[in-house]
């Protein structure tokens, strides 16, 4: 499948899924945050800049969707055969990071000196689960390879076996 193909195929699916974590974790959070017995969809530091809460909802949404087009999108780096894994990781990751603090500053969930200290925090868990996600795929694939490497030894083997038996 072709490297552009791959990029709308995820992108469409990480769009959706921007979506969907975007506001779950914001939720989760803005209503923890704010403890007055509200549930809040986004930060009231984002409603009050745009007057609106249906509209800075919205925004916020449009904006996750955006942040999981460039996660999801982003992964075909991986699919460019002339870099290497190394290159492709520091890239991806530094697009993931990069984009979720341009997100975080304009969707203002990180405010304050408060908020630097908590944008430090997140972009830590986000480094570890990263990493851990990285990993599993690495080890997801390393096995893959094993087995195709068998397979083909084995297909080998009998075509080794065929031929000296002729």
């Amino acid at each position: 499948m072709k490297i552009s193909h791959k990029f709308v195929i995820f992108s469409s699916l990480g769009f959706g899924m921007g979506v969907i974590i975007g506001v779950m974790i914001c939720a989760f959070s803005a209503t923890l945050t704010y403890s007055d017995g509200t549930l809040y969809l986004c930060s009231k530091e984002l409603i009050e800049a745009v007057g609106n809460p249906l509209t800075a909802f919205t925004i916020q949404a449009f904006t996750s969707g955006l942040y999981g087009i460039l996660a999801m999108g982003g992964s075909v780096v991986y699919s460019i055969e002339k870099w290497s894994i190394l290159k492709c990781t520091l890239i991806h990751y530094l697009a993931v990071i990069a984009g979720f603090i341009i997100m975080a500053i304009t969707m203002r969930w990180f405010i304050g000196k408060e908020g630097l200290v908590s944008l430090v925090i997140t972009l830590g868990i986000m480094t570890v689960v990263y990493i851990v996600i990285w990993i599993a795929n690495y080890l997801s694939s390393k096995s893959q390879l094993e087995q195709i490497n068998k397979e083909l030894d084995e297909l080998k083997a009998l075509e080794i076996k065929g031929v000296t038996e002729a």
